[in-house]
Formats: C-alpha cells, sequence, structure tokens
C-alpha cells in the first residue's frame, strides 16, 4: 500500500483505490468518487496501522455518496460493514480504534505524494499535457475493455 491510510476495495471484480477515513470493529468509511450500489458485496484490503501485513476483509456496502459534505466536512465515499472478522484482525482493529494513528518512531518524509485516477475511454492529448505542466507524473496506464486507467502522481 502507498501510504498508512490507504486501502483497496473489490466490489464486482474491480479494485479501487480507497482512503481509510475511519475504521472501527463493525465496519469502515471510505474516502473515494466511485460510486457503489447498498447491498454489494466487497472485499477491503489493508494494512491495519503499526502491523505490516495486509489483510483482507470480507464486507458489504452500506451506504455511500460521490461528492463530499461541506457542512460536516466528510468527504465523498462509502461505509462498509465488516462480515465476520477473524479474531487476530478484530485485535488489531480494536487496538487502532482505541489509540488511534500513534507518532511514527521513523521520522517523517520529506516528500508527501498525492495521486488521481483518471477512467477514460479515449487519452486526451491536450488533458495528459496539461496535468502534466500543473506536476502530475505518470505512474501507470491499465489497459480495460472500454478504454484505460490513468494512474497519475505529484509530490507536494
Amino acid at each position: 500500500m502507498p501510504f498508512v491510510r490507504s486501502a483497496v476495495l473489490e466490489v464486482e471484480g474491480r479494485a479501487h483505490v480507497v482512503a481509510l477515513v475511519d475504521l472501527g470493529r463493525e465496519g469502515a468509511y471510505l474516502s473515494t468518487k466511485a460510486g457503489f450500489r447498498a447491498g454489494s458485496p466487497a472485499l477491503l484490503k489493508l494494512v491495519p496501522p503499526r502491523h505490516g501485513q495486509e489483510v483482507t476483509i470480507s464486507c458489504e456496502i452500506v451506504r455511500g455518496t460521490e461528492r463530499s459534505d461541506t457542512a460536516s466536512g466528510r468527504p465523498g465515499g462509502v461505509a462498509v460493514r465488516f462480515n465476520e472478522l477473524e479474531v487476530p484482525v478484530l485485535r488489531m482493529i480494536e487496538e487502532f480504534a482505541h489509540q488511534g494513528f500513534l507518532p511514527s518512531a521513523d521520522p517523517p518524509p520529506l516528500e508527501r505524494y498525492e495521486y488521481r485516477i483518471l477512467e477514460r475511454r479515449e487519452l486526451d492529448a491536450g488533458e495528459l499535457n496539461l496535468l502534466g505542466m500543473d506536476g502530475w507524473a505518470l505512474a501507470a496506464v491499465l489497459p480495460r475493455p472500454n478504454g484505460a486507467v490513468v494512474i497519475l502522481y505529484r509530490l507536494f
């Protein structure tokens, strides 16, 4: 995972990089602009804070919104409810919910990354050039049957 609070949500055979906004023993809130149908089964893959191994959690989409709520400050995203958790995973999540993010023993990175995922039927050279002039760099291009997924990053 590229960031401590990043995760991957798999829904209907598609993987979506999401940001972990809230995590508790019953579920999580994930920041994403992708829309999902309530009731859809999903898999959440994450590296719990302070534990270096990826875990996969079976879950269900509870609700979601594609837009941020400026009144509450809540970003657009989805709420997921966990299905049965294995005991070690439940302990890790409870520990995190109780303690939150603790300061790292490692020094903070000098640079931070921001990423953007574009899903396009056709690639537009003009759009890519504008993104490049704004500091975005190409990380990967994933071909899809109806176009491509372009993953960009930049330092800030």
